[in-house]
């Protein structure tokens, strides 16, 4: 009795350890053939995408931000130093202007010294001959009649004509003659005086206009240190420009690649996507053709199986993404396509078909 018992049991678990068996068989089959399924699809299929739901806390949005924020301010350090750049520049130009104008004045300032000193030294000629011939002739006529009245004084003095104190007055109105001859001689003296300077200063004007240092005088010399220095800082400041205005061309394309990075970058889909809010999905590139806008998009209870269309495709949005595909571990590159849904839960599928269901189930 108990050995039949026992041989019953042994049945039973026989059974079900067969049973059990069978189901695990066919659960592995069932699972390897969903699996070569899947990738037997994704191997021939092209109508498919994955949508994304892009939110300002995914990596990918916060690492453009970063880098949007980054570019941005060296952007803006860029066009500082442009700026400090065109004040320096500005500082420059009107430093040239000022000292070529100066230059200019400087030369009219001295051909007009020149001239001056020339009419001068004419004029001093002129009265210098006339003053020659006066004080000859003053000088002629005073000793004439300083010698004839000496004479007739000193005569009349001895025949006693005259007193000593007659006699003395006019001892005294020759000494008051010879000293007026006198006087026109130290005029004489000093217009000779006069016209060797004016002549020296003329001298001195010629040879800077002309560049030459033979006749150069030490008041001409300092004015040439002027118009030298102002003629140094003309050339530092065409130099300093120069130098400035490529600087400037430099930082401005600079900027000018800045900007078109950061056009890039707030051109991302990721950023276009946030910034307007849309629902969006990753097409591969060998998808694209079937995702132009308006196709319809299918979504499968079991990826492939019991499916049901939710929506349409939208317009493409531009720039390049890299995704992982959804199921094989690999980088895919695309675009991102905006996503027109019934239900935006839907958005949270792992994947959504184009055009008509896989199995048009």
């Amino acid at each position: 009795m108990n050995q039949r018992i026992a041989n019953r049991i042994n049945t039973i678990v026989v059974n079900v350890y067969k049973a059990m068996g069978s189901i695990l068989l066919v659960l592995i089959l069932v699972g390897l053939v969903s699996y070569l399924a899947v990738q037997a699809f994704f191997f021939i299929s092209h109508s498919w995408l994955a949508p994304t739901v892009v939110t300002s806390t995914d990596a990918q949005i916060l690492q453009l931000n970063s880098q949007l924020a980054q570019q941005e301010a060296a952007r803006d350090r860029l066009l500082s130093e442009r700026r400090e750049l065109e004040t320096r520049l500005e500082q420059a130009n009107r430093l040239l202007h000022a000292e070529k104008d100066f230059q200019e004045r400087f030369r009219l300032a001295l051909g007009s010294e020149r001239r001056a000193r020339s009419n001068a030294l004419r004029q001093l000629v002129s009265l210098r001959g006339m003053y020659k011939k006066t004080a000859r002739e003053i000088s002629e006529t005073n000793l004439a009649y300083t010698d004839m009245a000496r004479g007739r004084t000193e005569s009349l003095y001895n025949a006693r004509m005259v007193e000593r104190e007659e006699r003395l007055n006019a001892n005294h109105q020759f000494a008051q003659i010879a000293q007026n001859n006198l006087s026109l001689s130290q005029g004489a003296a000093e217009l000779h005086s006069k016209l060797e300077q004016l002549q020296r200063e003329l001298k001195g004007f010629d040879a800077s206009l002309d560049g030459k240092a033979d006749g150069l005088t030490a008041e001409v010399l300092l004015l040439e240190r002027e118009y030298t220095r102002s003629v140094l800082e003309v050339k530092h400041a065409e130099s300093e420009r120069l130098h400035l205005k490529a600087s400037v061309r430099s930082l401005d394309e600079a900027v000018a690649r800045y900007d078109s990075l950061l056009a890039s970058i707030r051109g991302s889909p990721w950023l276009e996507a946030i910034e307007r809010g849309l629902t969006v999905g990753f097409v591969p590139y060998e998808n694209l053709e079937n995702a132009a806008p308006g196709t319809s998009i299918y979504r499968c209870a079991l990826k492939l199986l019991w499916c049901h269309e939710v929506g349409q495709v939208g317009h493409a949005l531009r720039g390049e993404v890299s995704v992982k595909h959804p199921v094989r571990q690999t980088v895919m590159r695309g675009v991102m396509v905006e996503l027109v849904l019934s239900d935006e839960d839907w958005a949270h599928e792992e994947l959504l078909h184009l055009g008509r269901a896989p199995l048009m189930l």
